[in-house]
């Protein structure tokens, strides 16, 4: 018996190290299509949901408002309605066709953001970032749980990370347009500008692309069906990895949202430069910068995860703490020219993390959970970074102006220098259990 026993533990063993280091099926050219397509509309979403970023003074200027009232406006204004509809969406995506899921939240969020562009009140431009959010519920879990089953595990870090370009391609796109537009035609233009777009991609991505089979890509064969909300809560509690890289996440993602939405008024603000320039600088560096680092970031997860899972997520939570002195650097640096080297650093660095983690924690839930477990990594993390990153830098910002005056923004935007540090130090103990949790998921 003790012969039998030991013999199967071995098999599991070997069975969650094929998992691991990837014996699965290779992704055809109609998977790089997928997910080609997942991307562009990725970066449609980035683009929607963080042009507003660009346009916060000239928006609190026409409507004479608060920095507080723009962090609201700027991240509740789209958390309300995307927390509320994010995980029963996820559900649904989780049973049922996720083409069309993804080509209805395209519609609208695109829509509302053109909407945003004919507001003339800032409750007008509110009601059009709730339903922002409506739609963008509709996309990020879907997507990762279609490119999960199109990609192998040794190859879904790689393929996160192309998905994440998304962000670095949607973030140079809401630069240049927020800033461009928004300088020789004004801000309401802007948004009009970056919503009609999604519309034309909507029915291409309808009409060219197809649902993939669940669990398609696995090296064996599994279990797909849908288990109940209780059951998928309690068994994505249980793994440690993956309550820890949620942890990981909301620290991260304060900085990449609250950070990022007050650095065009930082720009402004202490470095003195119009809008054009503003959209010029971060555009170009956010592109070059943060192409160069998520490839590279997701290719060096997966070389390196091949020899021992665990650099899947060592990677990029290094990544997540070299972000937290160059934040420091974008802030205090002497010159323009210094600051943008540290906006370089951040712009490389930063976004590394999503793709590959996202992918890791597709490998501890099975595989009936995936687009769930994703709903539930963005949505609270986003509810902290998105949700209340903006607005704390805002209500600092308002709340000592009057003892630092305008360098205020330097002092509140300082805090994303601690949480995507700490955000790193999470991941890599998270590292510490993801073997076993991921031996755990194969087995059942």
């Amino acid at each position: 018996m003790a012969q039998v026993a030991e013999e199967s533990m071995h098999e599991k063993s070997t069975a969650a190290d094929e998992i691991a280091n990837g014996f699965a099926h290779k992704p055809s050219a109609g998977s790089y299509y997928v997910l080609a397509m997942l991307t562009v509309i990725y970066s449609l979403n980035f683009l929607d949901r963080t042009v507003i970023n660009i346009l916060i003074d000239p928006i609190k200027h026409e409507y004479h408002l608060s920095d507080t009232s723009m962090g609201l406006i700027t991240g509740f204004g789209f958390v309300m309605m995307y927390s509320i509809l994010a995980a029963p969406v996820a559900r649904w995506a989780d049973r049922s066709n996720r083409r069309s899921i993804i080509t209805g939240g395209l519609v609208i969020w695109s829509g509302m953001t053109a909407l945003a562009g004919v507001a003339r009140s800032a409750i007008q431009l509110t009601l059009s970032r709730f339903g922002v959010g409506i739609g963008e519920a509709a996309g990020t879990a879907p997507s990762a749980s279609m490119i999960s089953d199109l990609f192998p595990n040794e190859k879904r870090s790689s393929a996160m990370s192309i998905y994440q370009l998304g962000p670095v391609f949607g973030g140079f796109l809401g630069a240049f347009i927020g800033g461009w537009v928004n300088q020789y035609y004004g801000w309401h233009q802007a948004f009009l500008v970056a919503g009609i777009p999604g519309l034309l991609v909507a029915l291409i991505f309808r009409l060219t692309v197809k649902e993939p089979v669940r669990g398609n890509s696995e090296a064996k064969k599994v279990n797909t069906a849908q288990a109940g909300v209780g059951e998928t809560l309690r068994y994505m509690a249980s793994q440690k990895s993956y309550m820890l890289l949620l942890a990981g996440f909301c620290f991260t993602t304060y900085t990449q949202f609250g950070f990022g939405a007050w650095t065009a008024p930082y720009l402004g603000r202490i470095r003195h430069l119009n809008s054009a320039q503003i959209g010029t600088y971060l555009g170009t560096i956010k592109a070059v910068a943060g192409l160069i680092g998520t490839l590279a970031g997701g290719y060096l997860a997966d070389w390196a995860g091949r020899r021992d899972a665990r650099w899947r997520v060592y990677v990029p939570g290094i990544c997540s703490m070299i972000a937290g002195p160059a934040v420091l650097v974008f802030l205090f640096a002497p010159n323009s020219w210094v600051s943008m080297g540290g906006f370089a650093v951040i712009s490389a660095m930063g976004p590394v993390y999503v793709g590959p983690l996202v992918g890791v924690s597709h490998s501890v839930v099975k595989v009936g959970m995936r687009a769930f477990s994703t709903s539930v990594l963005y949505l609270i993390a986003e509810i902290v970074g998105l949700g209340l990153g903006p607005y704390f830098i805002g209500a600092f910002n308002d709340q000592y102006a009057h003892r630092l005056g305008v360098g205020v923004i330097r002092y509140s935007m300082a805090t994303a220098a601690a949480t995507t540090f700490l955000g790193g130090v999470i991941f890599i103990i998270a590292a510490q259990y993801l073997k076993r949790d991921m031996a755990r998921t194969l087995a059942e």
